[in-house]
C-alpha cells in the first residue's frame, strides 16, 4: 500500500488563497471555501490506510494555524522555491525517512471520488509512478515508488508551472526516463466560479464544501457570479 499521503496546503488567509474566485466571492469567503476544500481532501485521504501528512506553504501564520486546527496530523513546512522545488524536496525527505511509496495530493480537489484515490493507491503497489491530470492541464496528484525516485527527480525541473502544459510536460519526461506510469481519470480543482458550481453539484451533503455553500453569506455570491 502507499506509505504516505502528503497533502499540500496553505493557511486559509483572506486575500491569499483562491484569488481567481474573487470576484464574485469576497476574499474572506474565498478563504472559507478553500478551508472547506482542504478539510474534505484531508478527510478523504484519512480513509486510506496510509500516513497522512500536511505539508504547508511556509508563511507567517501557517504553522500556528495547522498546529491548532490539525493537531492529530504530522505537519511540515514546505521548502522554498517554485512548486517543483517544493514537491521534489517533500518526496526526497519522505523517501529518506523510509517511505516506500509516497503520493502528493492537492488541497483544492474536494470532490475527487474515493474510487480515484483508491485506484492511485493500487497503481503504486506494482508500478513506479501515478499521476492524475486536472482539466486545466495541471495535475491533482502525483506519486512514486521509492525505487523509482532516482529517475523521477528530473520530472520537476524546468516545468512551466501554472500553465496548461504542466501535465503533458511531466508525462513526456516520465516517458523519456522509462517510468512505468499509471494515469488516473481527469478531474478538476476548484479555481473558478464554474469549477465551484460543478463542485457543489458533486459534493456530498455532509461535506465541508456543501456546508460552506449552504450559508447565506456564500449563497448570494455564488448566485451572483
Amino acid at each position: 500500500m502507499v506509505d504516505r499521503l502528503l497533502v499540500f496546503a496553505k493557511a486559509p488567509v483572506s486575500g491569499r488563497v483562491k484569488t481567481r474566485l474573487t470576484p464574485p466571492l469576497p476574499p474572506d469567503e474565498a478563504a472559507a471555501l478553500y478551508e472547506a476544500c482542504m478539510r474534505d481532501v484531508v478527510a478523504l485521504c484519512a480513509r486510506e490506510r496510509a500516513r497522512v501528512e500536511l505539508w504547508y506553504h511556509d508563511e507567517q501564520t501557517a504553522a500556528s494555524y495547522f498546529a491548532s486546527e490539525f493537531p492529530h496530523l504530522p505537519q511540515t513546512a514546505q521548502a522554498g522555491g517554485n512548486l517543483g522545488d517544493k514537491m521534489r524536496d517533500a518526496f526526497a525527505r519522505s523517501f529518506a525517512d523510509g517511505a516506500q511509496r509516497t503520493m502528493i495530493v492537492g488541497s483544492d480537489i474536494p470532490t475527487m471520488p474515493e474510487a480515484v484515490l483508491n485506484a492511485a493507491v493500487s497503481a503504486l503497489r506494482d508500478g513506479e509512478m501515478v499521476i492524475g491530470p486536472t482539466l486545466d492541464g495541471g495535475y491533482y496528484l502525483i506519486g512514486f515508488a521509492a525505487d523509482a525516485w532516482a529517475r523521477a527527480q528530473e520530472l520537476f525541473d524546468d516545468v512551466p508551472w501554472s500553465t496548461n502544459a504542466v501535465f503533458r510536460t511531466t508525462v513526456d519526461r516520465a516517458t523519456q526516463v522509462g517510468m512505468a506510469m499509471h494515469v488516473l481519470p481527469g478531474w478538476y480543482d476548484v479555481d473558478t466560479i464554474d469549477d465551484l458550481r460543478q463542485a457543489l453539484l458533486d459534493a456530498q451533503p455532509e461535506s465541508n464544501v456543501a456546508r460552506w455553500s449552504a450559508r447565506p453569506e456564500a449563497v448570494q455570491f455564488i448566485n451572483a457570479g
